[in-house]
């Protein structure tokens, strides 16, 4: 399973390495993937929806945008706890563990969403304020790991052309 998980994220790495375009606009919506993922989890899904326009907004690329959403996938639940403690800080709202265990024991579909409704703003500006951090990072990794990557392959290109002109 791990051995799967690893080469699925090795092809997602190959391919944004290798995708056309500049390393600004390619690393923009690799970020801009990465931070709509953070808003998915606590708008139930609503947030892909912004992936298109924003990308066509930012002049990005989709193909980049998806594999940063997709790469999401594995970083998010990582930040979940983390999410909430800073939504809980910004909001000031404090995580009370009786009302959440009364939530859990119930088991009712009426009370999940009852805990959603009350914990969501918070989880919502915790993800936010997270997946802002998480993009501006990513940016900043995607757009000097390719301008490295592409120097890195013009210099073994020159070489090969050199060894055959010898």
């Amino acid at each position: 399973m791990w051995q799967n998980l690893f080469r699925k994220l090795k092809y997602q790495y190959l391919k944004l390495l290798r995708s056309q375009g500049a390393p600004s606009i390619i690393a923009r919506s690799f970020s801009l993937g990465i931070f709509i993922e953070f808003l998915t989890l606590p708008t139930l899904g609503a947030a892909f929806l912004l992936l298109y326009p924003l990308i066509r907004l930012v002049r990005g690329s989709f193909a980049a945008s998806l594999i940063g959403f997709i790469m999401g996938k594995f970083v998010l639940p990582v930040f979940f706890v983390l999410n909430m403690s800073v939504g809980n800080f910004i909001v000031g709202k404090k995580l009370d563990h009786q009302h959440v265990n009364g939530h859990l024991h119930h088991h009712s579909f009426l009370s999940a969403v009852q805990f959603v409704k009350e914990k969501g703003i918070t989880l919502f500006v915790g993800s936010a304020v997270n997946g802002t951090v998480t993009a501006i990072l990513c940016y900043i990794l995607v757009f000097y790991g390719l301008q490295f990557y592409r120097k890195r392959k013009e210099k073994r290109r020159l070489a090969i052309q050199l060894s055959k002109v010898k």
